[in-house]
């Protein structure tokens, strides 16, 4: 009798772990599971050798030839008017379709329609169909300004305008494609006077300058933010603008800080020569779902989740940033700096290590619901192969990840 539970235990438990898992796990082979490109950079699709069932392209007569096999779909907002391009190349050789919808636009704003997703547009046959390709995964292909026989044109899009992306592989295997996003944004339809505040500070201009200006990293644009300016002779204190101008009289040695609403904050050092003029223009990274930062600057003791010393500036940082954009939630992934396959000493303490980084959060005002923590051992390290000690010292760090924003 036990051996016939026994039996019936293993015979059974492959499919009940897989069913637990597929609850938790996005299925990206479907339209409403959709992959978001958050911004303009690189992104990587994970074929699983399935198609979505939930989507069907019955009600159009130009795709009834179509056969979904191996789907992989992806949404993107546009930020402001522009061009969406991007270009892809897959590790297998394949035939590929790659079709974009979106939604027809002109509705009512009571229209039902205007009010569902373009996945539901799609089965009723209501959302556009922008470009429809077949491509030869061996070379390169996507949107660009010179289209060819693997490249059509880039899709032209108004500001917050959706578009979703369905990737059908012919081959039913699992593998991965790999895409490079850009999105060019057309100024003359952005009024980037507004966007900009000028902070000139000069009392003489006859001497050399320090012209900082803050922007977007992924459309260029100007960005209003606040920036501390520490450790200067003559230049120290609170800015807020999207461009600083300083006199530089004497050689100087400076630390900037900046935080921006929406932005991952930077913090930066300079060392100034005098009778020079020097210009900096600093990228904000938008703080979006699925983005990553590095926190340089917390990092731990050898074998402990302890801070080493300094660590305390990076930590309020982070406090600070998430005080300023309560509607993020982030996950702290904790690392180790081991040689080898990751150990389960290794994952117990790059869990430590993230835990520790939460207790100061939540310790300093922070809501524990915001904040997750999770360890890697050393899956994600950044030298794997180091050759200095403080190669091996940056491996013992956290980063976050943004899990949600409301």
């Amino acid at each position: 009798m036990m051996l016939r539970c026994l039996l019936l235990l293993i015979l059974i438990s492959p499919s009940f772990l897989y069913s637990q898992y597929r609850k938790d796990v996005r299925n990206f082979a479907e339209c409403y599971e959709n992959s978001f490109i958050g911004h303009p950079g690189d992104y990587e699709l994970q074929f699983t050798g399935r198609y979505g069932i939930e989507t069907d392209f019955n009600a159009y007569s130009s795709l009834s030839e179509l056969e979904l096999n191996n789907t992989f779909w992806y949404s993107f907002v546009a930020p402001h008017e522009g061009l969406f391009l991007f270009s892809g190349i897959a590790e297998e050789s394949s035939m590929m379709d790659i079709l974009i919808f979106s939604k027809e636009q002109g509705f009512d704003k009571h229209d039902e329609i205007k009010n569902t997703s373009i996945c539901d547009d799609i089965n009723r046959g209501t959302a556009v169909i922008e470009r429809i390709m077949k491509v030869n995964t061996a070379d390169t292909f996507g949107l660009n300004k010179a289209p060819n026989e693997q490249f059509m044109y880039g899709l032209r899009l108004s500001e917050g305008q959706e578009i979703y992306l369905m990737f059908n592989s012919s081959q039913s295997i699992r593998f991965k494609a790999f895409l490079n996003v850009k999105f060019e944004v057309n100024f003359s339809a952005v009024n980037v006077a507004e966007l900009k505040k000028s902070i000139d500070v000069r009392k003489n201009k006859k001497y050399a300058s320090l012209r900082v200006h803050l922007r977007d990293k992924s459309t260029g644009l100007p960005i209003k933010g606040k920036m501390i300016v520490r450790n200067s002779k003559k230049l120290n204190g609170l800015y807020n603008g999207s461009e600083f101008i300083f006199s530089i009289r004497n050689r100087e040695s400076l630390s900037l800080s900046i935080d921006a609403e929406g932005y991952f904050f930077i913090d930066k050092h300079l060392f100034l020569e005098e009778d020079k003029d020097h210009e900096l223009t600093l990228w904000l990274e938008p703080a979006e779902l699925g983005r990553r930062i590095e926190l340089d600057g917390i990092q731990f003791e050898v074998g402990s989740s302890e801070f080493i010393k300094g660590a305390e500036y990076k930590l309020a940082r982070l406090k600070d940033f998430l005080l300023l954009n309560s509607s993020i939630h982030i996950e702290i992934r904790g690392h180790v700096h081991e040689y080898g396959e990751s150990t389960f000493a290794g994952k117990r303490m790059s869990s430590s290590r993230a835990k520790a980084v939460m207790k100061y959060l939540i310790d300093n005002g922070i809501e524990r619901s915001r904040l997750s923590a999770n360890g890697y051992g050393n899956e994600f390290m950044i030298y794997p192969e180091p050759k200095f000690d403080w190669q091996e010292q940056a491996n013992r760090r956290v980063d976050i990840r943004i899990i949600k924003n409301d």
